[in-house]
Protein backbone atom coordinates (compact mmCIF):
# COMPACT_ATOMS: atom_id res chain seq x y z
CA UNK A 1 0.00 0.00 0.00
CA UNK A 2 2.89 2.56 0.58
CA UNK A 3 3.95 1.81 -2.92
CA UNK A 4 0.65 3.67 -4.07
CA UNK A 5 1.35 6.24 -1.87
CA UNK A 6 4.53 7.10 -3.61
CA UNK A 7 2.99 6.83 -6.90
CA UNK A 8 0.33 8.92 -5.87
CA UNK A 9 2.75 11.30 -3.79
CA UNK A 10 5.01 11.72 -7.12
CA UNK A 11 2.24 12.57 -9.17
CA UNK A 12 1.47 15.06 -7.15
CA UNK A 13 5.48 16.24 -6.94
CA UNK A 14 5.81 16.18 -10.96
CA UNK A 15 5.83 19.03 -12.93
CA UNK A 16 2.10 20.19 -14.60
CA UNK A 17 2.81 19.03 -18.18
CA UNK A 18 3.89 15.70 -16.99
CA UNK A 19 0.64 15.77 -14.50
CA UNK A 20 -1.25 16.70 -17.41
CA UNK A 21 -0.18 14.10 -19.65
CA UNK A 22 -1.00 11.37 -16.85
CA UNK A 23 -4.66 11.56 -17.43
CA UNK A 24 -6.83 11.43 -20.77
CA UNK A 25 -8.24 14.78 -21.69
CA UNK A 26 -12.31 13.89 -20.57
CA UNK A 27 -11.53 13.81 -16.43
CA UNK A 28 -10.73 16.41 -13.78
CA UNK A 29 -7.34 15.98 -14.02
CA UNK A 30 -6.20 17.80 -10.91
CA UNK A 31 -9.18 16.58 -9.25
CA UNK A 32 -7.71 12.96 -10.56
CA UNK A 33 -4.47 13.93 -8.66
CA UNK A 34 -5.99 14.72 -5.53
CA UNK A 35 -8.31 11.61 -5.38
CA UNK A 36 -5.79 9.19 -5.87
CA UNK A 37 -3.64 11.00 -3.22
CA UNK A 38 -6.96 10.54 -0.95
CA UNK A 39 -7.45 6.66 -1.76
CA UNK A 40 -3.49 5.88 -1.83
CA UNK A 41 -3.65 7.77 1.76
CA UNK A 42 -6.87 5.78 2.94
CA UNK A 43 -5.64 2.49 1.89
CA UNK A 44 -1.86 2.83 3.58
CA UNK A 45 -3.82 3.56 6.65
CA UNK A 46 -6.55 0.92 6.49
CA UNK A 47 -3.36 -1.55 5.68
CA UNK A 48 -1.79 -0.55 8.87
CA UNK A 49 1.54 0.70 7.22
CA UNK A 50 3.48 2.21 10.15
CA UNK A 51 4.94 5.52 9.60
CA UNK A 52 6.37 7.74 11.80
CA UNK A 53 5.48 10.88 13.37
CA UNK A 54 7.23 13.29 10.62
CA UNK A 55 5.93 11.43 7.98
CA UNK A 56 2.73 11.11 8.93
CA UNK A 57 3.29 15.50 9.26
CA UNK A 58 5.00 15.25 6.09
CA UNK A 59 1.23 13.57 4.46
CA UNK A 60 -0.93 15.82 6.31
CA UNK A 61 0.50 18.75 5.21
CA UNK A 62 -0.27 17.85 1.89
CA UNK A 63 -3.75 16.46 2.44
CA UNK A 64 -4.26 19.54 4.65
CA UNK A 65 -3.40 22.34 1.17
CA UNK A 66 -5.69 19.55 -0.65
CA UNK A 67 -8.42 19.84 1.32
CA UNK A 68 -8.62 23.83 1.75
CA UNK A 69 -8.24 24.00 -2.46
CA UNK A 70 -11.39 21.75 -2.48
CA UNK A 71 -13.24 24.47 -0.07
CA UNK A 72 -15.82 26.65 -1.31
CA UNK A 73 -14.76 29.36 -3.84
CA UNK A 74 -11.84 27.72 -5.10
CA UNK A 75 -13.41 25.65 -8.64
CA UNK A 76 -10.96 27.97 -10.20
CA UNK A 77 -7.68 25.77 -8.75
CA UNK A 78 -8.92 22.39 -10.53
CA UNK A 79 -8.69 23.40 -14.35
CA UNK A 80 -5.53 22.31 -16.24
CA UNK A 81 -4.41 26.37 -16.20
CA UNK A 82 -4.28 26.39 -12.61
CA UNK A 83 -2.33 23.13 -12.53
CA UNK A 84 -0.06 24.85 -14.31
CA UNK A 85 -0.26 27.98 -12.86
CA UNK A 86 -1.60 28.72 -9.76
CA UNK A 87 0.51 29.02 -6.51
CA UNK A 88 -1.40 26.60 -4.73
CA UNK A 89 -0.10 23.45 -6.99
CA UNK A 90 3.26 24.93 -6.78
CA UNK A 91 2.45 24.67 -2.91
CA UNK A 92 1.24 20.94 -3.33
CA UNK A 93 4.07 19.97 -5.61
CA UNK A 94 6.69 21.12 -2.60
CA UNK A 95 4.73 19.49 -0.04
CA UNK A 96 4.64 16.44 -2.08
CA UNK A 97 8.29 16.10 -2.80
CA UNK A 98 9.16 16.57 0.80
CA UNK A 99 6.81 13.66 1.52
CA UNK A 100 8.61 11.45 -0.67
CA UNK A 101 11.44 12.31 0.82
CA UNK A 102 10.38 12.11 4.74
CA UNK A 103 8.99 8.37 3.31
CA UNK A 104 12.64 7.74 1.92
CA UNK A 105 11.51 7.74 -1.31
CA UNK A 106 12.61 8.84 -4.86
CA UNK A 107 10.86 12.37 -5.94
CA UNK A 108 10.58 11.12 -9.79
CA UNK A 109 8.02 10.64 -11.98
CA UNK A 110 5.77 8.11 -11.12
CA UNK A 111 5.33 4.77 -13.14
CA UNK A 112 3.05 4.73 -16.15
CA UNK A 113 -1.00 5.60 -14.82
CA UNK A 114 -2.80 1.97 -15.17
CA UNK A 115 -5.84 2.82 -14.38
CA UNK A 116 -8.80 2.67 -16.84
CA UNK A 117 -11.03 5.87 -17.22
CA UNK A 118 -14.70 5.19 -19.07
CA UNK A 119 -16.43 8.64 -20.76
CA UNK A 120 -19.97 8.70 -19.79
CA UNK A 121 -22.60 9.54 -21.16
CA UNK A 122 -24.09 13.02 -21.17
CA UNK A 123 -27.77 12.72 -18.96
Amino acid sequence: MIKQLIHALQALAAPAERQLARFPDFVVKADELALDFDDALRCAAQAGSPLSPAQHTALDRVGDVLRRMSTAGNAHVWSDAALRSAPDWATVRSLAADALRALGAPVEPPPPNDAVYVRGRAP
